[in-house]
């Protein structure tokens, strides 16, 4: 137990209860539901950028039915931010516990890479929807 990441740990925990509580918000299931019928696909990549693609995948089932572009959306949204990802988290974690000295440049790096495949791959999925 001594080796847990437990502020990791609790980030999991605080993504996935925010993801319910903001489920109970009539604004928000309104909001979720408008935005969802017009692009299930975007707002779904979107919403990770945000809340991670796990939670964000569980939020936004609940409000659309259109689970294909929803699963598609959560996936190509866990790249772009660090959070999109909890994955990226672990990774950004490890990373900065051996190079305590080179964070800035891996986030530099790290955005360039993701942020230019998130825009690929959703313009990707846009332009293929259209056949």
């Amino acid at each position: 137990l001594k080796m847990v990441d437990y502020p990791l740990l609790l980030t999991f925990v605080f993504f996935f209860v925010f993801a319910g509580n903001m489920a109970r918000i009539d604004v928000v299931r309104y909001a979720f539901s408008a935005l969802l019928e017009r692009s299930t696909l975007l707002f779904s990549v979107l919403s990770c950028q945000c809340i991670s693609n796990v939670p964000s995948a569980i939020l936004l089932s609940q409000f659309t039915g259109n689970y294909a572009d929803l699963l598609v959306g959560v996936n190509i949204g866990g790249v772009g931010t660090l959070i999109a990802s909890l994955a990226s988290l672990i990774t950004f974690s490890q990373y900065t516990a051996h190079n305590p000295g080179k964070t800035g440049y891996y986030i530099k790096l790290f955005s360039v890479f993701n942020f230019g495949f998130l825009f690929l791959l959703t313009a990707f999925m846009l332009v293929l929807k259209l056949f």
